[in-house]
């Protein structure tokens, strides 16, 4: 089993978009409200791919850029790529994978709602 590294919680800041193609980016931007385990305070962004001639598929790909403010006054950043699927009314659970600089390799699994405009999951050390 997985090494558990932290629980986390985001809250939505913003969304930005643009377009190729028949392609929509949407950038969502998160933030912690307060510090995450071993990470302090987070912030970054979900970028997720939609097909614009398909605007209710139900799953899709999803990527992860972010920094974190550690409590000791130094940085980590990390990134991680996974997939998205709808599972209720404007809820996803996303599963992704990935690296950071403060725990190496990682994995996540996580749940985002607009109805509370929030996004919490759990991250894993795998090898």
């Amino acid at each position: 089993m997985a090494e558990k590294i932290c629980d986390f919680e985001f809250h939505h800041i913003n969304n930005t978009y643009n377009r190729d193609g028949d392609t929509l980016r949407v950038h969502v931007n998160w933030k912690t409200d307060t510090d995450i385990e071993k990470y302090g305070a987070v912030m970054g962004t979900l970028t997720v791919e939609h097909d614009m001639t398909n605007p209710n598929a139900t799953s899709g790909s999803c990527q992860w850029q972010g920094e974190a403010f550690l409590p000791d006054g130094s940085r980590a950043m990390g990134w991680a790529e996974g997939t998205w699927e709808t599972t209720g009314d404007h809820v996803w659970t996303l599963k992704m994978e990935g690296w950071d600089s403060l725990s190496g390799k990682m994995q996540s699994e996580s749940v985002m709602q607009l109805e509370t405009l929030t996004w919490k999951g759990t991250s894993y050390k795998i090898e």
